[in-house]
């Protein structure tokens, strides 16, 4: 068990680093960089402006705010590798087009977040958030794609949302105060 993870960490940089697309392969084309890191502010200020639980906790230093970083990396990792490296190349090698890859992993990205619903017990709650996420998956997903297929760019935008909405996120799907925003989709 212990040694496959402790492979990740050698070599110089580490195979972790270079498979993800950070130092080696594709790192991902200006184009799909600058998409993805537009995108990821965008979604993130949304989610400040809208949510206030976000918007109280998105520059919050506390130990809860720690444990969101530290989610983020995980989260923008195992995701990433997941849905667009995973799903994405595992449809481009059975022949089927960019634009089914992108729109199934968007959807599959979805609705695997609407596990927030059953962990809150509101059904609104996993609606609105596969909505969301599904629509961040769509973006990720042309990101990739536009990109050479590097995990790089899709990462660090996934890094970026994750990070400036947790905990703040997490506190307003469990507090009920998902919906208290102007402008968002209300599903009650």
């Amino acid at each position: 068990m212990w040694v496959p993870v402790v492979d990740l960490f050698k070599g110089s940089p580490p195979l972790f680093l270079r498979e993800l697309g950070f130092v080696s392969g594709p790192t991902g084309t200006l184009l799909a960089w600058s998409l993805g890191l537009i995108f990821a502010i965008i979604y993130a200020a949304f989610a400040v402006r809208n949510i206030p639980l976000v918007r109280e906790h998105w520059r919050a230093v506390s130990l809860f705010k720690l444990l969101g970083v530290l989610v983020a990396i995980s989260a923008a990792i195992v995701e990433e590798a997941f849905f667009r490296g995973f799903l994405m190349d595992a449809l481009m090698r059975i022949g089927w087009p960019a634009v089914v890859q992108v729109l199934a992993s968007g959807l599959i990205f979805g609705l695997a977040h609407g596990i927030w619903g059953i962990m809150t017990g509101r059904v609104s709650v996993g609606i609105s958030t596969m909505i969301a996420t599904g629509t961040l998956g769509l973006v990720l997903g042309l990101v990739y794609v536009l990109g050479d297929r590097s995990l790089a760019p899709v990462i660090v935008a996934h890094f970026i949302v994750t990070a400036t909405i947790q905990p703040g996120i997490t506190f307003a799907a469990f507090s009920g105060q998902m919906h208290k925003g102007p402008g968002l989709i209300r599903i009650e």
